[in-house]
């Protein structure tokens, strides 16, 4: 399992700013990221908004 909390870089930063119920969600799911974008699209799904359109 990816330790997103004490990960280095941007996906790390990113990943603190969620919601406690989306960090969660993304920790039991056991997917690990290999980019942010993918973080933050699963990140938008799970808050019901439309997917970020960074790439």
């Amino acid at each position: 399992m990816a330790d997103y909390y004490h990960m280095k870089g941007s996906m790390g930063q990113y990943f603190r700013t969620l919601p406690q119920n989306v960090q969660e969600s993304i920790l039991q799911s056991g997917v690990v990221f290999h980019t942010e974008t993918d973080m933050r699209r699963v990140a938008d799904y799970l808050l019901g908004e439309t997917p970020s359109a960074q790439q």
